[in-house]
């Protein structure tokens, strides 16, 4: 048979050995198709050159070589193969996009902000944590001080409580709470302290008489004061018609006297009832201004006059010009006492009562003044531990906290000493029925509970 006419192409070199097609054309044995080529004009990405990298033999040669060549399908088909895995492990769940509001779409991108909470913010912000811990310690270290400083109030109140008398408890009158509103006495004795061991004269022998007797009414919204002068005339129960002063050495030998006299006569006096009573101590009262840095006073005029002797017998001598002062213990304690004003012989014991009473507004002032507050802070475990052992009460622990806080918001007060109508027996002052009611109504706000005695 000639080859015109054969539409077959020549046979290529290797066919012989290729095996026979039963099928039709372009189909394997098997039935599978021919694998198709790319079409010619088909756009090819260009081969990227391997780089070329040395290796090093174990001899210390070395060749460069280049790289072995990657098939970029297949790295892609694994890279896909692997995103599917993981997408099919992931739950279905809905993404919804917020829509910003209107100030946020005029609003310029902060972008200082975004480094900084790229970077994990500010070192103030690294910091908050631990600077809120030591603020933290700070107060607690501040509660605990303040706590020490109570403790120490209460513990050393109950321990002066338990040296009253019973006979001054049960002359006293049970009333309502001491912020809504009660009669407080305060007593100080004209005996010596022990400090003044060589003073001469009088004092110190047998059972004190009242040096200083003032009614303080003490309220949530009230804190009053009313000096009784020590020689005013009255009824003393069991002990007949005499200055007033006389009332605590009644009945007694004690060298604490007997205040359970002077409550009595003083409610009979005035005509209202005596809810607590405070006996100064005179060493306890020094220490506790010590203890406060001093006090200030402001006194009208010139006082001049020695106490327990005066300086050279071991007393306190005084001489003070007009004008502010900052006094110590032993030296308020001997302005409170000094009976003859020498530099002003015209001075009388109303005048003694009302300098009184600026002790005892120096000693508030002291304790309130808000630029006091570091100096009473450091000091207040002291403060607290000596402040009750300068008297002798029946408060204890609960009621002397309730008195600093009508001390606090009750105001300091005007001076108001009950002032004498004429004069009494035995160099003593009178005070009329019509003083005592006026008085009185200064003193609580309202009428006597009784009618007062006053001067018999």
């Amino acid at each position: 048979m000639s080859s015109e006419g054969d539409e077959r192409p020549p046979e290529r070199p290797g066919d012989d050995d290729a095996p026979e097609q039963d099928g039709p054309e372009g189909e394997t044995p098997d039935g599978d198709s021919e694998a198709e080529e790319p079409p010619p004009d088909a756009e090819q990405e260009p081969e990227r050159e391997a780089p070329e990298y040395t290796v090093y033999g174990k001899d210390g040669d070395k060749r460069r070589q280049p790289a072995p060549k990657r098939s970029p399908k297949s790295d892609k088909g694994a890279q896909r193969a692997a995103a599917g895995a993981k997408a099919a492990d992931r739950p279905d769940y809905k993404v919804y996009k917020s829509r910003p509001g209107l100030r946020d779409r005029f609003r310029k991108p902060d972008l200082a902000a975004l480094r900084k909470q790229r970077r994990g913010g500010s070192l103030r912000d690294r910091a908050g944590g631990g600077g809120r811990r030591w603020l933290r310690w700070i107060l607690i270290a501040i509660g605990t001080w303040i706590l020490i400083s109570f403790v120490a109030f209460a513990l050393s109140a109950q321990i002066q409580k338990g040296k009253l008398d019973d006979s001054a408890k049960q002359a006293l009158e049970g009333g309502p709470d001491l912020l809504a509103g009660q009669n407080i006495l305060i007593l100080g004795g004209d005996r010596r302290g022990e400090r003044q061991s060589n003073a001469s004269g009088t004092e110190g022998q047998g059972p004190p008489r009242a040096d200083t007797i003032i009614v303080l009414h003490a309220s949530l919204t009230s804190f009053r004061k009313l000096s009784i002068p020590r020689d005013t005339y009255a009824a003393i129960p069991d002990c007949g018609s005499q200055k007033i002063n006389a009332s605590l050495a009644c009945n007694t030998s004690s060298p604490d006297g007997n205040p359970a006299s002077t409550i009595r006569t003083v409610s009979d006096f005035l005509g209202i009832p005596i809810h607590h009573v405070v006996i100064i101590d005179f060493d306890g009262f020094s220490d506790f201004i010590n203890t406060l840095g001093g006090i200030e006073v402001d006194i009208k005029n010139k006082v001049c006059g020695d106490v327990d002797g005066g300086k050279s017998q071991g007393g306190v001598s005084l001489k003070l010009p007009p004008g502010e002062h900052t006094l110590e213990g032993d030296k308020a304690l001997a302005l409170a006492r000094i009976r003859v004003n020498e530099c002003d012989p015209s001075e009388d014991d109303t005048d003694r009562a009302a300098r009184q009473q600026i002790i005892l507004n120096g000693i508030k002032g002291r304790l309130t003044d808000p630029l006091r507050l570091p100096y009473n802070f450091i000091k207040g475990p002291w403060i607290g531990w000596n402040a009750p052992k300068a008297f002798i009460s029946d408060m204890g622990g609960f009621t002397l906290p309730q008195l600093a806080l009508a001390a606090v918001f009750g105001g300091s007060g005007d001076t108001n000493v009950l002032t004498p109508t004429g004069a009494g027996p035995g160099g003593s002052l009178s005070v009329g029925e019509g003083e005592c009611r006026r008085a009185v109504e200064k003193l609580t706000g309202g009428e006597p509970r009784e009618d007062p005695l006053c001067s018999p």
